[in-house]
């Protein structure tokens, strides 16, 4: 510890505080306040590791291109192709559409209306990446809402824990799942055989626990909207091309990146690409529009918190966390129920993103000491933290901050501190029982 530079894992501190805090700051010699919001806090972390000298060029390049593991540029545009795609589409008004249809077929039952769309959610999360569920199903949760007049916090909460928890199931779900799979090996098909019941169990145990906490606020009926679905689209072509695009991006996705031999984030920016060469053509002007609801933000905030990870492997911090983390390994019991936590509450204070490659680097680090059965349910831990992490806090995730995003220009602003009160909630119950389960994988199948 002696050896170890401190500066580093104090600036790391200071801009999870400013992240959490985003407080108003007065710009000196003038009467002007600027408000150091979560996209500048990563960025003033990384100015002071240069004041500091504690980085040179190099780690900030690291800390963008990543290494063979991970690469933080792909992330960026995966993420706001992504946004791009849903955003447009539902710039035609279709996914309001999708709502009003909703809202017609579920007989007036809030409460099976709950249980269809977390069910319906869960069932889509597995078959894509779960950013794209996020941002389809929450318009679609939100203009239901608003036309059938009822709350609709218990739903997107329980769309936004859903797709995460179910997220782990199965490789595709999330690139951190790539980035941790890639690491041990797991292939495709191992990837299920170990995360797909757990993933199922979590599910289960997340329905019930919503269900406790939100039950008084699901109306025992609500009002069929009466307004004709059809009135709001906007622009029917658009939405039946939206939409294509939307389906053609899923299935791509979808595939193992071998057969099609493109990296994942090249599917999403060519049919972004030509969803925006298609809003040009029909709506020009309206373009500037559809582009201003993308969360910019998530830009300067990931590449700054990739860089301050990077400064920490460099600086021998990981090392350190191994050789301390190497503890557990003695216990499978142990490893599992200590990374799973650990790896969600510190995804949920430094995002899944820059978190998973940290700890990456720690289980590939020559002083974790885990191996064989050990070393395997680390690696499953690991998979199962960077996707709950995402329901501890807003910015657990890229999703959440977008999530976050989006309702707020709509009208329904969701602060950091309610998310996480339910997060804290809802999520240690759901952590023990995807650990029972991986445990008692391992005893049976490993």
């Amino acid at each position: 510890m002696s050896g170890l530079s401190p500066v580093p894992i104090i600036i790391f501190a200071a801009t999870i505080y400013l992240v959490f805090k985003h407080p108003m700051v007065k710009i000196p010699f003038t009467s002007k306040y600027a408000h150091i919001d979560y996209g500048w806090a990563p960025i003033i972390g990384v100015i002071l590791l240069l004041v500091t000298f504690s980085i040179d060029p190099g780690t900030i390049a690291s800390g963008v291109f990543g290494s063979d593991t991970v690469k933080p540029y792909s992330v960026l545009i995966l993420i706001t192709t992504l946004s791009y795609i849903c955003i447009s589409l539902d710039y035609t008004g279709f996914l309001e559409y999708v709502s009003l249809r909703v809202a017609g077929a579920s007989k007036n039952s809030g409460k099976r209306l709950f249980l269809y769309f977390f069910l319906l959610t869960a069932l889509l999360t597995l078959f894509t990446d779960n950013d794209i569920i996020i941002l389809t199903m929450t318009f679609i949760i939100f203009y239901f809402s608003k036309n059938a007049k009822i709350d609709p916090i218990p739903f997107l909460f329980a769309q936004f824990f859903v797709v995460n928890i179910m997220g782990m199931a199965l490789y595709i779900g999330n690139p951190m799942n790539i980035v941790v799979a890639d690491s041990y090996p797991l292939s495709f098909v191992e990837f299920a055989k170990w995360m797909l019941l757990p993933s199922l169990f979590a599910a289960a145990t997340c329905l019930f626990l919503l269900w406790l906490v939100f039950r008084r606020r699901i109306p025992r009926k609500f009002e069929t909207p009466t307004v004709d679905p059809r009135s709001a689209l906007r622009n029917k072509n658009g939405a039946i091309f939206g939409l294509v695009v939307l389906v053609l991006t899923i299935v791509f996705m979808s595939v193992p990146t071998n057969w099609i031999g493109v990296p994942i984030w090249a599917i999403p920016l060519f049919f972004a690409s030509l969803m925006f060469i298609h809003d040009i053509i029909s709506y020009r002007s309206s373009v500037s529009t559809i582009l201003s609801r993308i969360p910019w933000k998530i830009i300067p905030f990931l590449i700054g918190l990739f860089v301050i990870i990077e400064s920490l492997v460099s600086s021998g911090w990981t090392g350190l966390f191994a050789s301390q983390l190497s503890i557990l390994s003695g216990s499978l019991i142990a490893t599992v129920f200590g990374i799973c936590l650990l790896s969600s509450l510190m995804a949920g204070v430094m995002n899944n993103h820059p978190m998973t490659i940290f700890f990456v680097r720690v289980l590939q680090s020559p002083s974790f000491t885990a191996a064989g059965t050990v070393k395997l349910g680390a690696t499953t831990a690991l998979i199962a933290g960077c996707n709950f992490g995402a329901n501890f806090t807003l910015i657990g995730a890229l999703a959440g901050i977008m999530w976050a995003k989006m309702l707020s220009d709509k009208g329904c602003s969701i602060s950091f501190s309610q998310f996480s009160k339910y997060g804290l909630l809802i999520m240690p119950l759901v952590i023990g029982v995807t650990c029972l389960t991986l445990l008692v994988e391992m005893m049976f199948l490993a």
